[in-house]
């Protein structure tokens, strides 16, 4: 309560009040209805953990924390409202990892009789007046689109940061005829060499430098980092006896002048552009190219449905099951399921994934199509989705939505770097509240009330 009184942490909250007052106003002038779902649901897990909550009326039985309002929203769909939102608290039980918070809040929506394109219109509309009311700051409309390939290719990323730019290059081009068998190697394997242009950084950047930014690029699994810097003389160190050849073609084709770093990566290709994409997002914070004031938003689009659990070789959905698979790869979905594209979108600012959304599923038989896809047996899926399913049989309309992550967007509005400080009463990393030291034992009568009973372990950790 004293960090309450700093003049910082009220000025947030004041802001966090302002943000919501701005959604709230432009969401309703937009023929939006605030519909409250329930917070005592039935364990569905999205993904993550439930919070289960003990039911004293009905012993053995529990209730669960909703994750998101996702079923019930879709059920208000096939309901007959036509637009529905809600400002959510949503509940995760996840491992303590980064800036995370087991209870958050996300500004939910939904839209019948609706495309990606009106989602994506209406919730641009929404920053624009949010940006404006909270802090006076004007965001150019539309945002700019990037399939998630593409943002892969050029960003390393599925949430670029565009408030620089250093995209990524092919460098294949160069390598059959260069004498570096390492980048060769890469290439017969089936793998991609990226080249990424670092303007003006060839003298601040010294063998020690390029080699933090290396151990960067092996924290997401490359082998290294190579490297060769644009000199008046053509191109210099790291790497570049075997480019010399090259050189005036390199620097044409990757538009690289004297005084630049050109920093070389070679493996598979997720593991080159991500690992490449890591060192991008160091580099933008060591050079200072990231103002926290110069609010850079797109979208990313064009997601994969599903992707391939590489333990067990099965079929995942890469968001959730829910979501519709775009119309081209209706028919055959089952041929090739790592080919369909979901119609998906996230949007990004500042290198944060602010919101998610897709256009979702209103016909049962294509829902039993995608569960059949990824392994989810039919029981199942009756008896923990039964309710949404009965709802579609009745019929629902088209419809589609999504959920902004409302305390990382306060978060980027304050220029802060963890939600924590926007968050009146947070946890910590691991998930206990400094104000009141929950969670904390309750005792013996209250678990009585409930039938439960604690297991408690022995000093060698066994049951």
């Amino acid at each position: 309560y004293l960090y309450l009184r700093t003049q910082g942490m009220q000025n947030r909250i004041k802001m966090r009040h302002d943000a919501t007052w701005a959604v709230r106003n432009y969401l309703t002038e937009n023929g939006f209805w605030e519909v409250e779902t329930p917070t005592l649901i039935k364990s569905a897990p999205e993904g993550a953990r439930d919070y289960l909550v003990p039911s004293r009326v009905n012993p053995g039985r529990f209730y669960a924390l909703p994750q998101s309002p996702q079923l019930y929203k879709q059920i208000l769909m096939a309901g007959g409202t036509d637009r529905y939102y809600q400002i959510a608290r949503c509940y995760r039980d996840e491992d303590a990892r980064g800036d995370r918070q087991p209870e958050f809040t996300q500004i939910d929506l939904e839209m019948s009789f609706a495309s990606r394109d009106d989602v994506l219109e209406m919730v641009e509309g929404m920053m624009v007046r949010t940006f404006k009311d909270v802090l006076d700051v004007e965001i150019p409309t539309p945002f700019p689109r990037l399939s998630w390939q593409e943002a892969m290719e050029k960003y390393g990323s599925d949430k670029p940061d565009l408030r620089f730019d250093m995209s990524f290059q092919d460098f294949a081009p160069f390598v059959p005829s260069s004498e570096f068998g390492v980048f060769k190697s890469v290439l017969e394997s089936g793998g991609a060499v990226k080249a990424m242009v670092v303007p003006g950084a060839a003298a601040a950047y010294s063998r020690k430098k390029i080699s933090e930014l290396e151990e960067t690029a092996k924290s997401r699994g490359a082998k290294g980092l190579a490297w060769m810097k644009v000199s008046s003389e053509g191109l210099d160190g790291g790497v570049s006896k075997f480019y010399s050849d090259q050189a005036s073609a390199i620097k044409e084709t990757l538009g690289a002048e004297e005084g630049d770093l050109i920093l070389l990566m070679g493996s598979d290709w997720k593991t080159a552009v991500t690992s490449l994409g890591a060192v991008r997002v160091k580099l933008g914070a060591d050079l200072e190219l990231t103002n926290p004031k110069d609010f850079k938003f797109c979208w990313v689009i064009d997601f994969p449905l599903f992707e391939k659990n590489e333990e067990s070789g099965e079929w995942e959905p890469a968001h959730h099951m829910f979501s519709m698979p775009q119309e081209r790869f209706l028919e055959t979905m089952e041929e090739n399921p790592g080919e369909v594209l979901g119609d998906l979108y996230d949007m990004v600012l500042n290198g944060n994934e602010l919101a998610s959304g897709s256009v979702r599923i209103h016909d049962p038989a294509i829902q039993s199509r995608v569960f059949n896809i990824v392994g989810f047996p039919e029981e199942e899926a009756e008896e923990r989705f039964g309710f949404l399913l009965e709802a579609f049989r009745y019929g629902a309309p088209p419809h589609a939505g999504l959920a902004v992550g409302f305390d990382r967007m306060v978060m980027v509005m304050t220029g802060m770097e963890t939600i924590r400080d926007v968050i009146a009463f947070p946890k910590n990393t691991q998930g206990i509240s400094p104000m009141d030291n929950s969670p904390s034992a309750v005792d013996a009568e209250q678990l009585a009330d409930l039938n439960l009973a604690l297991i408690k372990e022995d000093e060698e950790g066994k049951d």
